[in-house]
């Protein structure tokens, strides 16, 4: 099997919480892979230790191979523009217009002219469903517009592989499956390996080729969305229907 990342025995705590305990995962090229989990559980920690921002305590990241701790300046910078990374909220520059935030990885790491700039600008923005939008400010567009706006970003460079954190988050149910049809279109499309992690099982289960869960530290659940659905694990099959540990509900005093 073609694996583009792998973390080997990576751990990762800050001060007594182990947030990443001996993690050892690998993501196959042109696939979509799902990391699901609680709230604080490290996930996104897990995308961060991916692209290199966190290092990790102990362990092995790689990139097609290459150690990603290994790495320095240049070297770094350079690795890191084979990624998207599409931010919760989006994070697009409020002072710049839409078509100024998805120029601005390319005129931070290429040489490009700004005709050929302002061609890629118009082409990723029809990609995403937003063709003529470049003189707009984040201000004059909905919360829908910006994310997409930022996957546009995102892909600017075209990355090998694009990392999702919490993509559907603040979006009505239409919206979101405006942003799972585009993660399905730019696998298919572009052939790029996804992670997404999210709390949104729709979603989950619409884009996923391959389903994680991650639940102190270590992946709990690892396998098909239909294996997921089908699993007896007491704490998968809660996550999964949305149920509160018995524990949680006696603490607020029900029975």
């Amino acid at each position: 099997m073609d694996w583009i990342i792998e973390l080997e025995n990576v751990s990762k705590r800050f001060g007594s919480l182990v947030v990443l305990d001996e993690m050892n995962v690998r993501f196959e090229r042109g696939k979509t892979t799902v990391v699901l989990g609680e709230s604080g559980t490290g996930k996104s920690v897990l995308l961060k230790t991916i692209i290199g921002l966190i290092g990790p305590d102990r362990g092995h990241v790689r990139f097609e191979g290459t150690e990603i701790g290994s790495l320095k300046g240049h070297e770094l910078e350079a690795m890191r523009t084979r990624f998207g990374f599409l931010f919760q909220g989006g994070a697009l520059f409020d002072s710049m217009t839409a078509g100024e935030n998805v120029a601005f990885p390319l005129r931070q790491h290429t040489d490009k002219r700004d005709r050929e700039i302002a061609e890629i600008v118009a082409n990723k923005l029809k990609l995403v469903g937003l063709a003529g939008i470049e003189g707009k400010t984040p201000s004059q567009l909905s919360g829908g517009q910006k994310k997409r706006v930022a996957l546009a970003r995102a892909i600017a460079m075209e990355p090998q592989v694009i990392l999702y954190d919490e993509p559907t988050t603040g979006l009505d149910p239409i919206r979101s499956d405006v942003i799972n049809e585009l993660i399905i279109r730019l696998q298919q499309r572009l052939g790029v390996t996804s992670v997404v992690v999210t709390h949104d099982m729709t979603s989950a289960f619409k884009v996923a080729d391959r389903m994680l869960m991650l639940y102190k530290g270590k992946f709990i659940f690892d396998g098909t969305p239909e294996e997921l659905r089908q699993s007896r694990e007491e704490r998968v099959r809660r996550f999964v229907a949305g149920e509160a540990p018995k524990e949680d509900l006696e603490a607020i005093g029900i029975q």
